[in-house]
């Protein structure tokens, strides 16, 4: 596996550090904190609705109402959405 060197200030080192769990290598906690910030891929959303007549609903209204969809900050389409953690 090829490695890479990277330069970071004390600071940024330090806070690395202290997010470092017992026996976590840099390069396992640097993938485990970057994570959430990969684009995920459409297959990883598969069944995440809870149930898609009432989202297909929801949607209808809201796009007929001119409602911002951006960000699902509609209430109706939120709720049809399950919790992804």
């Amino acid at each position: 596996m090829a490695h890479k060197t990277l330069t970071i200030s004390e600071d940024a080192y330090e806070a690395l550090a202290e997010l470092k769990k017992e026996g976590e290598s840099f390069t396992d906690l640097i993938k485990r904190i970057t994570v959430p910030l990969r684009k995920k891929k459409l297959s990883e959303f598969i069944g995440v609705l809870k149930d898609d007549e009432k989202f297909e609903k929801a949607t209808i209204e809201a796009r007929q109402s001119g409602a911002d969809l951006t960000g699902l900050k509609d209430v109706k389409l939120r709720a049809c959405l399950t919790p992804i953690i």
